[in-house]
């Protein structure tokens, strides 16, 4: 069963240890919006408040991310930067790639040696 934001937040919240006032407090929010969120009164919050939250909570932020069904702002940023990652991504959305063709695309790329990197000194 997937869950929803607002049972993922208070789950990874629990995990950590940390009290709603506190979440909220860290992450500049109120405790009632923070509670509506977890309940699922209101929508998942913005890209920027997720990743507060996976910071204030020491989560992986795409954990959050997907559960919420954002995408990382870098990402969009990226995206909408370069004209053939946007169509690529249209691409493969067409083909309808699925995670085997995007591990299999991550392995070629691998091999490649595709995208610059910067060197270590």
């Amino acid at each position: 069963m997937i869950d929803t934001f607002g049972k993922k937040l208070r789950e990874l919240r629990v995990n950590s240890e940390i009290g709603l006032r506190e979440l909220a407090r860290l992450i500049d929010k109120s405790p009632g919006y923070l509670s509506d969120v977890e309940h699922d009164n209101v929508p998942p919050p913005s890209e920027d408040v997720i990743l507060k939250i996976a910071a204030a909570l020491y989560v992986d932020k795409k954990e959050l991310l997907i559960v919420a069904q954002k995408m990382d702002p870098e990402i969009s940023s990226y995206v909408a930067q370069d004209a053939e990652a946007a169509d690529f991504l249209r691409m493969a959305r067409e083909k309808k790639f699925d995670s085997d063709d995007w591990d299999t695309l991550t392995k070629l790329a691998e091999a490649a040696k595709l995208g610059k990197t910067e060197k270590l000194k």
